[in-house]
């Protein structure tokens, strides 16, 4: 099992003086795991599933090429290759296509243009999950439809688009293990979310503070927090708080955000 976590370390030099900022949002990885999906949070597909055809482009490398910013990318690279070891696990992963689906349908166009209303509404559709009719494997296939490509300095290029899976299947993550998915739905456990809130992550504010610049524009560390309510036939709901870390950019199948990693799952 891969490790559920990682830190990326930066040295952003400002002015002379190096200032190390540690992201808190995963780029490396991590796996753990309602009721029917709100129509107003997702794009009609009807019925049928159907895999998507790729429509991201990469960044420019040219986009900040400023003597501070060129230095700042090659520590930050210099940092990311340190996880060599990780990264390899990272790119042997196998994810499935991208697929949506009338479980999980494509996140509207509308709501994707903005990193909240993208945040709130990808996390309610990875969360909100009925056991007994949902399937964890076109969960995750609409979630790899849904991912932005990391292209942080040091990034290897066939990993970039296999963090978020990677997030969702190591441990901890906020999708439940296989066996646990297939007790949930045994005992007819429905999942909703309520509540879902969510603000930059300080860390990444901090790295922003020094003038280093993404390639991605859309590029962001957020943490979020909501209620999970746990259904269950002959139980009482069960309500309790959740939190992770969720980073988003440029969707690879889509115009506007998708979320590159999801890190620090923690429920109760």
């Amino acid at each position: 099992m891969m490790r559920s976590r990682s830190t990326r370390g930066w040295l952003i030099g400002g002015g002379g003086l190096v200032i190390v900022a540690v992201l808190a949002i995963i780029f490396v990885l991590g796996a753990h795991g309602g009721n029917e999906k709100g129509t107003r949070a997702i794009a009609n597909n009807g019925g049928a599933s159907h895999t998507l055809t790729p429509r991201y482009s990469a960044p420019p490398g040219e986009g900040h090429t400023s003597a501070q910013q060129l230095a700042d990318n090659a520590k930050i690279a210099e940092a990311n290759q340190a996880n060599g070891a990780e990264w390899i696990q990272v790119e042997a992963l196998n994810p499935p296509p991208p697929t949506v689906s009338a479980s999980f349908p494509a996140i509207s166009s509308t709501l994707r243009q903005g990193s909240d209303t993208y945040a709130t509404t990808f996390v309610t559709e990875l969360l909100d999950i009925n056991f007994a009719k949902d399937t964890r494997s076109a969960l995750l296939s609409w979630a790899q439809s849904e991912l932005a490509p990391d292209s942080m300095p040091g990034t290897p290029s066939l990993a970039s688009t296999r963090v978020l899976y990677g997030d969702l299947v190591g441990e901890p993550s906020p999708i439940p293990t296989a066996s646990t998915w297939s007790m949930n739905a045994k005992h007819r456990v429905v999942w909703s979310v309520s509540d879902v809130s969510e603000s930059v992550n300080p860390e990444w504010s901090s790295a922003l503070a020094t003038g280093w610049q993404p390639s991605d524009p859309l590029m962001v560390a957020l943490d979020v927090t909501g209620t999970l309510t746990i259904n269950q036939a002959s139980h009482q709901a069960v309500s309790k708080p959740f939190s992770l870390e969720l980073g988003l950019a440029s969707a690879e199948y889509h115009h506007g955000y998708g979320a590159m990693s999801v890190d620090n799952w923690a429920e109760g």
